[in-house]
This record gives structure tokens, sequence and C-alpha cells, in this order.
């Protein structure tokens, strides 16, 4: 087995990489192992996932600090509104790696928290990161969390705003939208209207990368995004660990 790579991106990679090669080999083309052998061998393989994940997730907070619990709120304490909590280490670099991100991309994390996701962005050769936050006191730590860790970025404009999702201006070169199921119902429905009225001023492909997608529906009876498929001996959705990819249609 190789080594795991010491730079925390690349570690995060190996490892996923690693699960999704343990998985395969145990999977339906290997050998000679019994149904209940081989489906012994894949509870085995995920519960060592789950624990190579946890170990990775714990790692990733004691880096940055962020996994401490938010106890007073108010900002997120209303109707349509989640409140904080982080999102997996391991969502977006995977959804990034599939979108091909690179230097003509603009991601916007809406309800970015701590500013993990922000970070994690800014680690990739985009050409814009930005965090919006409706809780100060979430916007504050984010922005020192990025001031502290400024050397690991590739992305050299990175920034937090802090705002209501529902009033915030849609940059009209965004490309990517990161939502951790931050906010639903009305307030899900005025954002991804901005969006769309972002995408009618300057006609443009926008992916959304939705983490844990409670209101998929809502998205899609928009009629202006679709969820993406891959060719895998018949089309499939694509799932990445509980997140769901959409792509702006005309």
């Amino acid at each position: 087995m190789d080594r795991i790579p010491d730079d925390p991106l690349q570690r995060e990679l190996w490892l996923q990489r690693w699960a999704d090669e343990q998985a395969e080999r145990l999977g339906p083309r290997e050998q000679p192992l019994t149904r209940r052998l081989r489906a012994g061998a894949a509870k085995k393989v995920k519960r060592l996932v789950k624990r190579v994940e946890a170990r990775a997730e714990s790692r990733f907070d004691r880096d940055l600090h962020t996994g401490e619990m938010v106890l007073d709120d108010p900002e997120h304490a209303v109707a349509n509104r989640v409140a904080y909590v982080a999102s997996e280490w391991h969502v977006l670099p995977r959804a990034l790696l599939y979108l091909r991100a690179g230097r003509q991309d603009v991601l916007c994390d809406f309800g970015c928290g701590k500013g993990r996701v922000v970070h994690q962005a800014a680690r990739w050769p985009l050409r814009r990161v930005i965090g919006v936050e409706v809780s100060p006191d979430l916007a504050g730590f984010a922005r020192s969390l990025l001031a502290a860790h400024r050397q690991e970025h590739r992305c050299r404009s990175v920034e937090i705003v802090v705002a209501d999702a529902t009033t915030f201006e849609i940059p009209d070169d965004l490309t990517i939208a990161y939502f951790y199921d931050p906010f639903r119902g009305e307030i899900l429905d005025a954002v991804l209207r901005n969006i769309i009225a972002s995408i009618e001023r300057n006609p443009r492909r926008v992916r959304l990368i939705y983490v844990h997608p409670s209101q998929a529906t809502r998205v899609q009876e928009t009629g202006r995004f679709r969820l993406l498929k891959e060719q895998r001996g018949g089309l499939r959705d694509i799932r990445l660990a509980r997140a769901a990819i959409f792509e702006s249609v005309a």
C-alpha cells in the first residue's frame, strides 16, 4: 500500500480512492466467495471505511478547530433555516473532481458557517470562492480560519459575506453553488430564483452541489436544473456521499 500523503487535500483524496478500491475489490466481480461471505466482507469494508472517515473527520476538525458546537445561533433559529452543522470533509473534493472544477469556476457556499467548505474550495485553483453566512459570529470565525490558513490556498480571491441568502446578490460569474441543506421552503425557492435570474442576465452553465438534498424536488420543479447522470452500463443518478449534483438547463 502506498504511503498516506502528508498534504491534507491529497490525504483526503487518497483515503477516498482507497475506500473505493476496497469496495470494488470485494464487489460482485470478485470470484469464488459465497454470497454470504461476500456480504460479510462488504460489511467489514464498510465499517472500516466509516472508521477511516471518522478519523479523517476528527483530524480535519482538530486542524481547523471547527468541531465545536454552536450553542447560541439565533440567526438560524427561524422558519426554513437549518441550525449550523459542519459539512463532511470528503464531499466537496469528490464533487469538484467529478465536475472537473478549475480556474474558470467561481464557487459560492450558501450558509458557509465556520468556513470549512470555503477553506477546502480555496485549496483548489478556482477563480474565486465566496462564503455567504447570515450569522456575524460564524462569519467572523470563518474569516479568522481563512486568514490562519491562507498559505494553503491556491485560489487567491476568497471572501466571506455576511448576508441573508435571499437578498444576497448572485455574482453573474457564479458557476458552482454549494448547499449543505442550509435552508428549505421559501428561502430555498428565493435563492434558486436569484440564481436563475443571474443565469438569465449572463447565460452560462451553473452546477449545484446539494448535500443531504432534503428538498431536491424543489430544485427540479423550477424546470431550470436537471440531476446529472452518467453512463455505467445504463443511466443512473449521480449521488456523491448523500449529495446530488444538478446542472442548469436553458
